[in-house]
């Protein structure tokens, strides 16, 4: 019998475990470890405690990868996004990573990521019209 196939817009946690860790069962027959470590640089109302901005990603195989980033509007231009990405690039470093890679769209925080070093490797246009895409990657020295 063929394996059914399901497109879904809310996999359940099994689903993706299965995918995540097939993933990283032929990443380690190839490469001979796993590495994969989750990491978050989270920013906390001090009143409540809840978090409200920051940073998360993971590091793997040396590179470490910012997969989200958003501070609250109220939190910006005051040095605290250098900060945290700072703090990121530096467990990565310590976790043993020569690089740094995130994704951001040109009407999201280029011109931030260029002045913490960060370079353009790549492009794709996108939506809305207009919008494009950056792959942007910074060497941890």
């Amino acid at each position: 019998d063929a394996p059914t196939v399901t497109v879904t817009d809310a996999p359940d946690p099994g689903a993706t475990a299965a995918i995540a860790d097939g993933l990283g069962a032929y990443n380690e027959s190839q490469a001979g470890y796993r590495d994969h470590r989750p990491l978050a640089v989270l920013v906390c109302d001090p009143e409540s405690g809840a978090t409200i901005g920051g940073l998360y990603g993971r590091t793997s195989f040396g590179c470490l990868f910012i997969e989200r980033f958003f501070l609250p509007e109220r939190l910006r231009r005051h040095r605290l996004g250098s900060r945290l990405l700072a703090l990121a690039e530096a467990e990565g470093r310590r976790r043993g990573c020569t690089r740094a890679a995130l994704f951001t769209l040109t009407f999201q925080a280029p011109g931030f990521y260029l002045k913490q070093g960060y370079d353009i490797a790549g492009r794709i246009d996108c939506d809305p019209p207009g919008a494009t895409r950056l792959l942007m990657t910074k060497t941890l020295a």
